[in-house]
């Protein structure tokens, strides 16, 4: 996390210094896998906003649908593919036990807390939520996380990343190994039924095991270089293209083509960041992707704040126009948010408290 000054020790004007300096706090050699979560937050936003204004009964242009529907199958199985491809040295940097403690902490404790705190809104609150809730949908925070909007990713990605050490560390399989079993429980999710907490591991295994996979060739300088090319960039792209459009026309493909075609999207994401990374454009979005959990968390309720009053107001704004309104609104105010939390030391609302072990009691986990 940033550092956090005490709110005793500044001004009015060091405490709103400290809130609107959005430093990025990557080293240049890694700042593209933020520019690709930067990307990739902006989508997960994008499709957020189009949906809430959808159900408020705002019409939605195809284009704007459609343009959902091309950035929707990729982003998610990136994030997959960006943590698997992070495992190794992690669990090396940590041990066994301490990379689990530090998966419950940013992963399993924030996705536990926030959906308390959402679904209790949405309770209270039922009467200008786009889906009705009652307490019986508690239990759904185990069992289909994927009703709790956007937070089922961080359930998601503790689960696959707890099965996947298990899998390595009781089972001894090898990285290779490991995409076997992905690839045997991709057709497995419709056993999984409505049980969401099943059926994303299915689902999300095998970019995981593929990011692990990846991880000796992908940080080569050469690879990199290439994957740094514009050339390659703009002869990715046109392909990209025929590819999302091949998928709008054909839904019902097999799910072992639907996913190679993630991995092209997720790879055209991962080449515009070496890009932007090595020409020092658009450094934006390096700062949104460095913020990208604590928006995940926090720009739904901040959208739907905002639309609620802007629609109240009566105001007539156009649909694209309003898209981006809610878009840039919704990341800006969830850094903002964030980084008063932190002068406040609210940094247990992000973080659980687990400490870690002490190397010398976890040698030989």
């Amino acid at each position: 996390m940033s550092e956090q000054p005490s709110i005793r020790s500044l001004s009015l004007s060091g405490a709103l210094k400290f809130i609107f300096t959005f430093r990025p706090g990557t080293s240049r050699k890694y700042a593209w896998v933020d520019y690709a979560k930067g990307i990739a937050i902006i989508f997960v936003t994008y499709r957020h906003v189009i949906y809430g204004l959808l159900y408020n009964g705002i019409p939605i242009t195809s284009t704007l649908m459609n343009a959902n529907e091309m950035l929707y199958g990729f982003r998610m199985p990136m994030f997959f593919f960006l943590s698997g491809l992070f495992f190794a040295s992690s669990l090396h940097r940590r041990g066994g036990k301490n990379f689990m403690i530090s998966k419950i902490n940013t992963l399993l404790y924030p996705y536990l807390l926030w959906c308390f705190i959402q679904l209790t809104l949405q309770i209270w609150f039922s009467d200008y939520t786009n889906s009705k809730k009652g307490v019986e949908n508690y239990l759904d925070i185990l069992i289909h996380p994927r009703s709790m909007l956007q937070l089922w990713y961080l359930f998601a990605l503790f689960n696959v990343t707890a099965l996947y050490l298990m899998v390595d560390r009781w089972l001894k399989f090898s990285p290779w190994m490991q995409l076997l079993l992905g690839f045997a429980l991709l057709p497995l999710k419709g056993l999984a039924g409505d049980i969401s907490t099943l059926s994303d591991v299915m689902v999300f295994y095998v970019y995981f095991a593929l990011g692990h996979i990846a991880t000796p060739y992908f940080f080569k300088e050469s690879v990199q270089e290439q994957l740094a090319s514009p050339v390659k960039v703009l002869l990715l792209i046109p392909v990209f293209l025929l590819v999302q459009y091949y998928c709008m026309k054909n839904v019902d493909m097999s799910i072992y083509l639907f996913s190679t075609f993630a991995l092209l999207g997720g790879l055209l994401v991962i080449m515009i960041s070496f890009v932007l990374a090595k020409y020092r454009k658009l450094e934006f979005l390096q700062v949104i992707g460095h913020y990208s959990l604590y928006i995940y968390l926090i720009h739904v309720g901040i959208v739907f704040l905002l639309r609620n009053i802007i629609l109240s107001t009566g105001i007539q704004i156009r649909t694209s126009v309003f898209t981006f309104i809610l878009i840039a609104a919704g990341i800006f105010f969830s850094i903002v948010l964030y980084r008063i939390c932190l002068l406040l030391k609210l940094n247990f609302i992000f973080q659980g408290p687990i400490k870690d072990i002490p190397r010398r009691q976890v040698s030989a986990s």
